[in-house]
């Protein structure tokens, strides 16, 4: 394999950040929109890759077969040192004269935004952020999915919090606007609670939250992986049941195609091969390769292998999109109209561009 290119920052200085009108229904207003995943961007992985042999005959054939791209090289979104990052893994599937260059993000607005721009080709964004984005007029479609579950609501094992029914009077850190808040707030609505009324709601980015539940700074987060397992590895945290039984599922983050690649099928057609190579590589069958997975998170990321062993139950790249997500992303979007942040139903057909998917 060749020398792996640490991904780029990207230059983002006109991109301006968007505040949403709320958190929630009784959430924090007017928080500005953050990672899925770690806000640490100068030590994120390439994707090199060590275990299981990532090429195989099949692979060479389709390769032989597909269209040359002379030298083009295209971006695609990735977060740091996060559990969605199968995007990493494109370039060693890709079609001859394809390069893919990763760039860091820590913001899924940022990155709808550099998609509408067209600074991005691809992007992995979750639900919340893109279904909001795209009834102001965002354009990015969806190609395939990215990654399943990957998330965690976690309370200190010290205050005894094993429910949502736990975090009443407590102090909970609130990230930016995402999965993670909708799951919080259909927990809590669950046990009748709403933030800033039962319990207080500390907006705090991603990163911080581990360091924030050991200090004793908040009782709870609603956090991204492999963070919510630097918690719950150490006995520092407790895992909150339930996080998966909402109308979201496992549902975390789709990857979305920029306005101005949505004609271009060869291209189409090479990303979503390249997406579902990477995550049968890193979860073959649906069940995570140890060896690869080691490697991205203790060797390339440096998770300790406690973290490591903790946290292979709660994450997953993947690939397809059939009806199952997209009841996943209409579940979404009720809670986004109950929650005020929709004022219409999404028109999905017009937000799927689903054509280019492999049969299974």
């Amino acid at each position: 394999m060749p020398t792996p290119r640490l991904p780029r920052t990207p230059h983002l200085s006109a991109l301006t950040r968007r505040r949403f009108i709320g958190l929630s229904a009784a959430g924090a207003a007017g928080l500005a929109l953050g990672a899925c995943g770690d806000d640490d961007d100068d030590t994120a992985a390439s994707g090199t890759t060590s275990g299981s042999d990532a090429t195989s005959a099949t692979d060479t054939t389709r390769r032989a077969s597909s269209p040359t791209f002379d030298g083009r090289t295209i971006t695609t979104a990735v977060y740091a040192k996060n559990h969605a990052s199968s995007p990493l893994y494109w370039q060693q599937f890709a079609p001859e004269g394809l390069t893919v260059e990763p760039v860091i993000f820590t913001s899924p607005s940022d990155i709808n935004r550099a998609l509408e721009s067209g600074e991005l080709d691809f992007g992995l964004m979750g639900p919340y952020n893109s279904l909001v984005e795209a009834e102001q007029g965002f354009g990015a479609k969806i190609i395939c999915m990215c990654s399943r579950q990957g998330i965690g609501v976690v309370g200190r094992s010290d205050q005894g919090i094993e429910t949502a029914a736990d975090l009443a009077g407590k102090r909970v850190a609130i990230p930016p606007p995402g999965v993670q808040v909708l799951v919080l707030t259909y927990l809590l609505a669950q046990e009748g609670l709403v933030i800033d009324r039962d319990l207080q709601g500390i907006p705090l980015g991603f990163a911080d939250h581990p360091g924030a539940l050991e200090r004793g700074d908040v009782d709870a987060f609603a956090g991204t992986e492999p963070l919510v397992t630097q918690s719950v590895a150490p006995g520092i945290g407790t895992r909150l049941s339930g996080v998966y039984d909402t109308p979201l599922g496992d549902l975390n983050t789709a990857m979305w195609a920029a306005p101005k690649n949505q004609e271009d099928a060869d291209l189409l057609t090479a990303v979503v091969q390249m997406q579902r190579d990477a995550a049968e590589f890193l979860t073959p069958g649906g069940e995570n390769d140890r060896e690869v997975w080691q490697d991205l998170l203790v060797t390339q990321f440096g998770y300790s292998e406690e973290v490591y062993e903790e946290v292979l139950d709660n994450i997953g790249a993947v690939w397809e999109f059939g009806d199952d997500r997209r009841e996943q992303f209409e579940g979404v979007a009720e809670l986004l109209l109950g929650d005020g942040l929709l004022t219409r139903e999404p028109d999905f057909d017009s937000l799927f561009l689903l054509d280019f998917l492999p049969e299974s």
